[in-house]
Parts: structure tokens; C-alpha cells; sequence
């Protein structure tokens, strides 16, 4: 008899088991995104280098008013890549002069529009840093070299320097 009640327990639970994997249960979660404020870029004031001679190289720092200036917007606080497309000469017509943005750190970026307070870094490796933590703004100046040589053609010479920013999702 223990042994029939024993059997019967045992069919009564595997039947219990069986029933119980055959009904599925299940939950949900919800997939949720934020798009932040997209960057924008613009160029806000040149690098101009003024009247230079020949055989004398002229420099101008990052950190100076007289560097060039890129205003960059975006998410507050966001962390940003920052990287540098430099000419290696200006031109006039068919005549080059030479530039240099390696020579030590030619280019800076501020959270206010203050280039002597800005952190230098270098135009060949970039850099990364964040936006403004408020406003979300960042100051970009870049600085360089031009070295015109003994013999050269006087003229106005012009050149394209390019910043690419991109967020780094961080």
C-alpha cells in the first residue's frame, strides 16, 4: 500500500510538472532611446597671419586673439573628439608657402571664449575633452607657422584649415 501511494504521489507530480512546463508565461521590458542635440561647427574667426617677409617665419599661438577660432555646440557635457585637416602650405596662384601646425602644440580648446586660458593640444593627434557643462559649448583656436622663404612671391596666399568633431557617446 505505501508502495501504491508512493506511485501515486510520483504520477501525481511529474503530471503537475509536465502541465506546468506546458503553459508559457512571459514579461516585457520597453526599448528607449534619447537623441542628444546634434554638433555644429562653425569657423568664427580666421587665422590670419598679416603682412609676413621673406626669409622670416611667423607664428602665431593657440592661445593668443590673433589664432583662428571654431565654435562648437552641442549636449551639454558631452565628451567630444576634436582632430585637425592642416594645409602644409598656403597658395597664391602657382607659388606655395610653406605652413607648420607639428611644431609643438599648435592648436587649444576653452569652455569660454578666453584662448589664453585654454588647454593646448596637438593638430597631428587631436585630442578628446567634453562640452561646457551648462550650455554645452566649446571654443577650438588653432595656431601655426608660416615660413616663407628668401625669395618669396609676394602676394596674398590662402589656405583651408578643416576641425571634424564628433561625439564619442560617453
Amino acid at each position: 500500500m505505501k508502495k501504491l501511494l508512493a506511485v501515486a504521489a510520483l504520477a501525481l507530480v511529474l503530471t503537475s510538472v509536465v502541465q506546468a512546463q506546458g503553459t508559457p508565461v512571459s514579461g516585457t521590458v520597453s526599448a528607449t532611446a534619447t537623441v542628444q542635440t546634434p554638433l555644429t561647427v562653425a569657423g568664427s574667426r580666421n587665422l590670419a597671419f598679416g603682412n609676413v617677409f621673406p626669409g622670416l617665419n611667423a607664428t602665431i599661438l593657440p592661445t593668443t586673439a590673433l589664432s583662428g577660432r571654431f565654435t562648437i555646440g552641442g549636449q551639454a557635457n558631452a565628451q567630444v573628439t576634436l582632430a585637425f585637416v592642416t594645409p602644409t602650405n598656403l597658395t597664391s596662384g602657382a607659388n606655395n608657402l610653406a605652413m607648420d601646425f607639428t611644431t609643438g602644440n599648435q592648436a587649444a580648446f576653452a569652455t569660454a571664449d578666453f584662448p589664453g586660458s585654454a588647454t593646448t593640444f596637438s593638430t597631428v593627434t587631436g585630442t578628446t575633452t567634453r562640452l561646457e557643462l551648462l550650455n554645452g559649448t566649446l571654443f577650438v583656436y588653432i595656431g601655426g607657422i608660416v615660413q616663407p622663404t628668401a625669395s618669396q612671391v609676394a602676394g596674398p596666399y590662402t589656405g583651408t584649415i578643416t576641425l571634424n568633431v564628433a561625439y564619442t557617446g560617453l
